[in-house]
């Protein structure tokens, strides 16, 4: 580069990410490359918080925590998704947890260093392409992005001129940072009118000459170190076109590399081959930006354990995997939510059998005052002999009629479809007898695809529901109720509750329909145990936008917690078998398998290892879990520091209630499973 360099009228203006932080690595300060300094990098690391503060803009919210449990929090709050963004290059956008985990060791893989998360901004893209000499701020300008390919390129755009404050900032900015050459602020404005900045590229975009066909030519201002005329008059915007050109014969055109399947590779996002620059490695990992505040070195932190740990025994003869009962986190989460639910009126906590049917949990339950929420009347009857009377129960699910009996007795059911309503006006006709309080209906959800509920917002439907429900509940001399239900795990709270107010509001015209209000508002449960926080919000935010029955009429509520009470009950002690170990990390190999909880390969679960004389929390790292099996799949945990971890090893599982206890299978034990209809 050096050599490059040497005759008096050579200039270099590196235009790829990489190159100009490996230029800045090891050239240092040279006068004839126009880049930013290492120095001047440091200030717009990702994310950029210093820069966005001194711009006076706002940044997206975001997560440096890559362990497992905080990105699944993290995805979980951002109910439009997040972006994975490496430390030096690349994003992708993500809706799951598990989408994250596989991109971020994508992004690792493909680029060196590390990666955050930033929740998806919904606005319109705009970007500053500003230079900079030795901190003189030159020329600047405002691109509204018209029209971006699928990786996000721009492909047309609106151009302005930025006006004075912004300016001003800016310029501002690259003097403290001594700042030279290109670089590119990227920036959403939501809908409100409100900018965010969302990160600083260390050159020029791939669009400049678009800006600089535009009456701003940005690199011609910068290698003649001229600051541009703020008087002069830009052309509106530009647009790329596409445009066949002869090849010279002499050096003909590259043959396409043909697959098996006969398509040839399709052209990238990076032509450059700056991917292939990043696998090199060249870089070290990036440290953060010097602040105000002292940079302490990093301390390992534990992940959340809900102190699950604290109430296991040490590890005896006992065979392994072996799931432990938790029953005072059971009590402890059962105290909380009452606290949330204190003062808003009257609320019936319903325990959902099927999240855990454990006869100890159903017993605690019943010893707490709550009421047993089925799906089947085989749970119904395993909650009634356990203490959870069945003349107190609600009935839910699109089968809950099975297995089939003569008479039934509930407090409350609610019928997922307009067929299942008639199907029991039929069975009422033939004979069956049926004693329930409220007769209810399941309201699907508005804005979300669901497989459950009647769509009570398409109006034929909505009168040929009342009009069934009606007569049923005359007939059965019951009042009525509406339920609704979507798994608030997977919406995240806000989503969930702007969902449950939706559909709940069609209580108001059944009401009008069957002139009567409700007497039931059921709104399901699914909770994230993490979530607990949100209960009463989400509740009031029900109460205030949903129907006015709500409000005026005063129905019970009903919540049907679930999860939120049982995932933390149980725990699963492992030991572990095999320990692999690799040039990046090490895996290990347990006893365990995704048969004994089958959640695991979906959500993270709180670990603990025993060293000896008591469970210690794992933190958070880069190694695996595997299960026993041979599954792809089968993935225990994830992202953990298992360095100190060996054979022979116990570890316990925490977070293992719930669907973890109540949909456990043997697999990989030897034996077939039962026959259907056996016992």
């Amino acid at each position: 580069m050096c050599r490059l360099l040497e005759p008096d009228d050579a200039l270099l203006i590196p235009c790829l990410d990489l190159e100009v932080r490996l230029l800045a690595a090891e050239l240092g300060s040279h006068d004839r490359i126009l880049a930013p300094s290492k120095a001047a990098l440091d200030l717009v690391c990702k994310p950029p918080l210093d820069a966005a503060e001194r711009l006076g803009i706002q940044v997206a919210e975001h997560e440096t925590d890559t362990s497992w449990p905080a990105i699944d929090r993290f995805v979980r709050r951002s109910p439009h998704g997040v972006w994975v963004k490496g430390q030096y290059y690349d994003a992708h956008r993500a809706y799951t947890a598990r989408d994250v985990l596989a991109l971020g060791d994508d992004v690792e893989q493909a680029w060196g260093g590390g990666w955050h998360l930033e929740a998806h901004v919904a606005g319109q893209e705009f970007s500053i392409a500003f230079c900079a000499l030795n901190g003189r701020l030159l020329d600047a300008v405002f691109v509204t992005k018209a029209s971006v390919t699928r990786e996000g390129k721009t492909w047309a755009g609106e151009v302005a001129e930025v006006d004075e404050r912004l300016h001003d900032r800016l310029a501002d900015l690259v003097a403290d940072a001594q700042w030279t050459g290109g670089g590119e602020l990227e920036l959403i404005r939501s809908w409100h009118g409100e900018l965010t900045l969302m990160e600083i590229n260390p050159r020029f975009p791939a669009w400049i000459h678009g800006a600089s066909v535009c009456g701003a030519n940005l690199p011609a201002a910068l290698a003649a170190g001229r600051a541009a005329n703020r008087d002069r008059r830009l052309a509106p915007g530009f647009t790329r076109v596409v445009q066949e050109i002869p090849v010279n014969p002499t050096l003909g055109i590259t043959p396409f590399g043909w697959v098996a399947d006969g398509l040839p590779r399709p052209p990238d996002k990076h032509p450059s081959g700056m991917s292939s620059l990043g696998q090199r490695r060249l870089l070290p990992p990036e440290r953060p930006a010097v602040t105000e505040e002292p940079i302490r070195p990093p301390v390992a932190t534990a992940a959340r354990t809900g102190g699950f740990e604290k109430l296991l025994e040490p590890p005896g003869r006992e065979a392994t995997p072996r799931r432990h009962l938790l029953l005072p986190l059971f009590a402890e989460q059962f105290q909380a939510l009452e606290q949330q639910v204190e003062g808003l009126g009257r609320v019936l906590l319903a325990h959902s059998v099927k999240t855990c049917p454990q006869p100890d949990v159903l017993r605690e339950a019943a010893r707490l005052g709550m009421v047993a929420e089925a799906i089947s009347l085989a749970e119904l009857a395993a909650a009634d002999r356990l203490g959870l009377a069945a003349e107190r129960a609600i009935l839910n699910g699109p089968a809950k009629w099975w297995p089939a009996a003569d008479r039934v007795r509930c407090w409350a059911f609610f019928a997922d479809s307009v067929a299942e309503l008639r199907r029991l006006r039929a069975l009422l006709d033939d004979g069956f007898q049926l004693e329930a309080a409220v007769v209810g209906i399941r309201a699907a959800p508005v804005h979300v695809a669901s497989r459950f509920g009647i769509p009570l917002h398409e109006p034929e439907v909505m009168v040929e529901a009342a009009e069934l429900l009606g007569a049923l509940a005359r007939r059965l001399g019951a009042t009525w109720g509406l339920h609704f239900h979507y798994a608030q795990s997977v919406l995240g709270a806000a989503r969930w509750q702007r969902e449950c107010a939706a559909a709940l509001s069609a209580a108001d015209p059944l009401a009008d329909q069957l002139g009567q209000a409700p007497a039931v508002l059921d709104v399901g449960g699914g909770w994230h145990v993490d979530d607990m926080p949100y209960v009463r919000r989400s509740l009031e935010y029900v109460r205030e936008h949903g129907p006015s029955a709500a409000r005026e009429a005063d129905p019970l509520m009903v919540l049907e917690p679930g999860k939120i009470l049982t995932q933390p009950t149980a725990a699963v002690v492992t030991e572990v078998m095999v320990r692999r170990e690799s040039r990046r990390s090490c895996d290990i190999v347990v006893d365990a398998s995704e048969g004994d909880m089958p959640e695991a390969p979906h959500q993270p679960h709180p670990l603990a290892r025993f060293d000896g004389s008591r469970w210690v929390p794992l933190c958070p790292g880069r190694d695996k879990i595997l299960g026993r099996s041979c599954m792809e799949h089968d993935v225990l945990g994830r992202r953990l520091d298992l360095g100190d971890v060996r054979e022979g090893d116990h570890l316990a599982f925490g977070m293992c209630g719930a669907y973890d206890t109540s949909m456990a299978y043997d697999f990989g034990c030897g034996g077939a499973p039962r026959e259907l209809g056996q016992p």
